[in-house]
């Protein structure tokens, strides 16, 4: 379900959870990320995420917590962020929590990558 303001999708075999509300300034993405055609899942949810007024009140946490992490699911991650990141300096408040399993060095590895090349606030957090 897609709607202003709101995301509920359900986590699949090879698709993550997603919910957004932005009245509870909250965007949490978990569980695997492998979709057969990355850009058909994340455009919309990018499309709809990206409409956040940069002046609306209260931080935005974005909670960010993969089992798997398709190259593909990976370059559109990035592209959300990219684009969260416009909002941010336009002045929404927003923080970054990504979540890994502590024997995952890879998904440590991807976290650590988004940091380096983001301004907005960012924590690793192990589970």
């Amino acid at each position: 379900m897609i709607e202003k303001g709101k995301i509920k999708i359900e986590e699949t075999d090879d698709t993550p959870l997603v919910e957004f509300d932005i009245e509870k300034n909250i965007l949490r993405i978990a569980g695997p990320s492998f979709p057969e055609n990355a850009p058909d899942f994340y455009n919309p949810i990018i499309a709809e995420v990206c409409n956040i007024d940069p002046q609306s009140p209260g931080q935005l946490v974005i909670e960010l917590e993969f089992s798997i992490l398709s190259s593909a699911s990976n370059k559109m991650v990035y592209e959300m962020l990219v684009k969260l990141e416009k909002i941010f300096y336009l002045g929404k408040s927003m923080k970054i929590k990504w979540i890994y399993e502590g024997f995952d060095e890879d998904m440590v590895d991807e976290g650590l990558g988004y940091k380096a090349n983001l301004k907005i606030d960012f924590e690793l957090v192990e589970k």
